[in-house]
């Protein structure tokens, strides 16, 4: 990523020398990105919250703050790739790292959003390089179904300028060579659509084939092997735009999946 545009992006994401606590999420984008980011920081930023944008879990007790890894919180440190404004009057968290956000993507303008995932997002800002297998390359655009909008008549010019601008334009030549169906076989293969969950010893589980596609990254990736609590139990809500919410300082994360759609998790 050009240093113009990284700028723009909040301070914190270069402070890889802190101690900080990572929240996984509960798919395949976030698993993978909080690998990378535990091996860009030697392990400063370390995997100790487990959040399914229902219930929030724990490992342990350290006093670190948190970075949300693809979740798109409202006040807090957070690496993402929703939509969370509505309107151009709407706040907007500025601790979290947002292509959306900083291109002031919103509803009104939801078809030229950043569309692809929030490890091909990371992966630019600190300059990690492309995986050097042709099916590496094509895994990586199969996670969050990050191939898609090239598909699209309308939406593949605004795909190839977001791979433009995140540095990685040589993952055009992979999407003229295939086609989207190509792409839905993969995630089927490797099951990169499984979610990942709690069982009832607290322990992460998912069917994701974190082994079969680890020969492809250069970083260690799968689930850490820690055991959870939970420690706060959420709200979640889905519905069109146009339905009440709670007040805003009920909310804790928030994303506009769909111009007029919105799910959010509030307490």
């Amino acid at each position: 990523m050009e240093q113009k545009l990284r700028e723009q992006f909040p301070k914190w994401i270069d402070e890889i020398n802190k101690q900080y606590d990572l929240i996984l999420g509960d798919d395949v984008d976030s698993a993978v990105s909080s690998s990378l980011l535990e091996t860009i920081t030697n392990g400063n930023w370390d995997v100790n919250y487990f959040y399914d944008f229902k219930n929030f879990y724990r490992h342990t007790e350290t006093g670190n703050k948190t970075i949300g890894v693809d979740m798109s919180f409202l006040k807090s440190r957070c690496f993402d790739n929703h939509i969370s404004k509505q309107t151009k009057n709407d706040e907007h968290n500025k601790l979290c790292a947002n292509l959306n956000l900083i291109h002031n993507i919103l509803c009104e303008n939801y078809t030229s959003k950043y569309s692809m995932s929030t490890l091909l997002l990371i992966m630019s800002l600190y300059d990690v390089p492309l995986p050097k297998s042709r099916e590496g390359k094509e895994i990586l655009l199969a996670i969050d179904t990050s191939f898609k909008g090239f598909y699209s008549d309308y939406f593949k010019p605004i795909h190839m300028n977001w791979l433009e601008e995140l540095g990685y334009t040589e993952l055009i030549n992979i999407l003229k060579q295939r086609d989207k169906n190509y792409f839905y076989g993969l995630i089927e293969k490797y099951k990169l659509h499984e979610k990942i969950s709690i069982d009832e010893n607290g322990c992460l589980q998912s069917d994701i084939k974190f082994d079969a596609i680890q020969p492809f990254f250069d970083w260690e990736i799968g689930l850490p092997a820690k055991q959870f609590k939970i420690i706060k139990e959420c709200e979640r809500a889905n519905h069109e735009t146009w339905r009440s919410m709670p007040e805003r300082e009920r909310i804790i994360s928030l994303a506009y999946t769909k111009r007029n759609f919105v799910s959010y998790t509030y307490h």
